[in-house]
């Protein structure tokens, strides 16, 4: 019987001769498996982003509701006399900032209100690049026209006519519009503190308060002496003047403790300061929790180095034509600060403003 000479060609899978495997016996269900198993790992890292996604958006659905749920809120009609100012995309934003005594839920903000003066009045503005941060205070005695009630204190405005003419009278003050309002109570101030643990501030110099001390320099504050600090006027020479800077230099000292990836990077302390401090504040309705979170957003790039603190220009001390105790305004100072307001360049301003002191 005659055989092929040609030899059969060589196969490209594995064979089984007597038992033995040969090369390549079980690379297709190996590629296959392999396959199986990669998908199973992408599987799993599917459902751990989808449950991270999950648990971010709980956790800023929990902030919304702890900040909605505990801080009170006021309509635009019992904050602005018209419409509410709207800044559009790159516009700078202005923030009313208010201080006071009373407790939010004992004020009736409305503009039938009588007797409510705001303590502290200050501005924060934000740069329409968001590279930035200006806090201007202005002294509560500043005496100021008030529109239907001729020079008084400018902080006399809410007793005259509720939060939307005091409003109006602080835009009228810096010639800018004022996008949002927020009023602190005092005693939030000692809730904030203990909420971070504790804050450094610097104070200008040594006094004793509602049985507190504080030195000249650096100082660490809870909240029970935080709250004296911000609190104390009739202890220094130039009253209010004094407190505001003493204000700022608490917010100075918040911002560089706040502003830390320890603080902002730690979901339980952001959670602690929103639900201890959000009881005590009073804001306008569009300053939302998702507004704050986008406002903090824009800013991410700020440092506690961007954010600046000054006060509004003062000519004197003096006295009111029935007596009062007022202080006067610089009016040439004062149209510095409203170009700067308007042309969106408070930063250049307060890099030369200063401190004042009489």
């Amino acid at each position: 019987m005659n055989q092929s000479s040609e030899a059969a060609p060589p196969s490209s899978h594995a064979s089984v001769t007597d038992g033995v495997t040969e090369p390549g016996a079980f690379e297709v269900p190996d590629r296959r498996r392999r396959r199986k198993v990669w998908r199973k790992i992408l599987g799993v890292l599917l459902v751990l982003v989808l449950l991270s996604v999950a648990a971010v958006a709980a956790y800023v659905w929990y902030l919304g509701r702890l900040w909605t749920d505990n801080s009170n809120q006021l309509s635009d009609e019992e904050i602005f006399s018209g419409e509410a100012p709207v800044a559009e995309k790159g516009d700078a934003l202005n923030v009313l900032l208010l201080g006071s005594d009373a407790r939010s839920t004992d004020v009736d903000y409305s503009e039938d209100a009588r007797g409510n003066r705001a303590d502290t009045i200050m501005i924060m503005h934000i740069n329409g690049d968001r590279s930035g941060v200006q806090v201007m205070t202005i002294p509560r005695d500043t005496w100021v026209d008030i529109e239907g009630h001729g020079k008084a204190k400018i902080n006399a405005a809410m007793s005259y006519g509720g939060l939307s003419l005091a409003t109006d009278t602080v835009s009228d003050f810096i010639g800018a519009p004022i996008h949002h309002v927020a009023i602190i109570d005092f005693d939030g101030f000692q809730a904030l503190t203990d909420s971070v643990g504790g804050v450094d501030v610097e104070s200008e110099q040594a006094f004793e308060s509602d049985g507190h001390s504080f030195s000249q320099g650096a100082n660490h504050l809870g909240g029970d002496e935080a709250l004296a600090f911000v609190r104390a006027r009739k202890n220094f020479a130039d009253g209010d003047l004094q407190r505001g800077r003493n204000q700022q230099a608490f917010l100075r000292g918040l911002a560089d403790k706040i502003v830390t990836a320890d603080t902002l990077g730690n979901p339980g302390k952001v959670a602690g300061i929103v639900r201890d401090f959000s009881p005590y504040m009073t804001v306008d309705d569009r300053l939302t929790s998702s507004k704050i979170a986008g406002l903090a957003y824009e800013i991410r790039d700020v440092r506690p180095g961007d954010v600046q603190f000054f006060s509004s220009p003062i000519g004197s001390a003096g006295r009111s034509a029935d007596g009062q105790s007022i202080l006067t305004v610089d009016e040439e100072g004062l149209e510095e600060v409203r170009d700067a307001f308007s042309e969106d360049t408070v930063d250049d301003y307060a890099e030369t403003a200063g401190d004042v002191h009489l």
